[in-house]
């Protein structure tokens, strides 16, 4: 079972997300801190990481609320992941669900391949209302179906599959 070092980089945004970790399948295992561990960079001319914090020491997790330039949410590999938490983030289970998608990803599951894998992870009864969900013109990007996803990318894991 992975054991990550959770870092909310504020007392607030940890007593706003710590709650809600329950969340996360128990799988994943966290000692909860407050602070900034130690953090890298990534390339500072590029829009999407510009400023974007990633944490350095193996199995750890920042969760930051910084107003930075970088484009990007989040990012996880090589068993560490940092979130970004912006103003505009008001749903505390789309933040959680956003640390558990970085998390798969820094344990090297394809969490951006909710449609590519649907056939894989979807039971018979989940293929016919996602067939219906779509045909409703629904968006697929949802709670409802990233918590299903993940929660069968959490079993591969456990299982010992790994890789994209």
């Amino acid at each position: 079972m992975p054991h990550f070092d959770l870092f909310f980089k504020t007392e607030e945004l940890r007593r706003r997300l710590e709650p809600h970790l329950k969340l996360i399948p128990p799988y994943f295992e966290f000692t909860v801190r407050t602070g900034t561990p130690e953090v890298r960079y990534f390339d500072q001319k590029d829009p999407m990481w510009k400023g974007f914090p990633f944490p350095v020491p193996d199995g750890t997790v920042y969760v930051f609320d910084d107003a930075i330039p970088a484009r990007a949410l989040g990012g996880g590999m090589q068993n560490r992941a940092s979130v970004r938490v912006t103003r505009q983030d008001t749903d505390d289970e789309a933040l959680i669900l956003r640390i558990w998608h970085e998390i798969l990803h820094a344990v090297g599951q394809p969490a951006d391949d909710l449609v590519k894998r649907a056939g894989e992870w979807q039971s018979l009864s989940d293929r016919v209302m996602w067939a219906a969900w779509q045909s409703l013109s629904r968006p697929i990007d949802v709670p409802f179906w990233h918590r299903k996803f993940y929660s069968w990318l959490t079993e591969r894991a456990a299982s010992g599959a790994g890789g994209r």
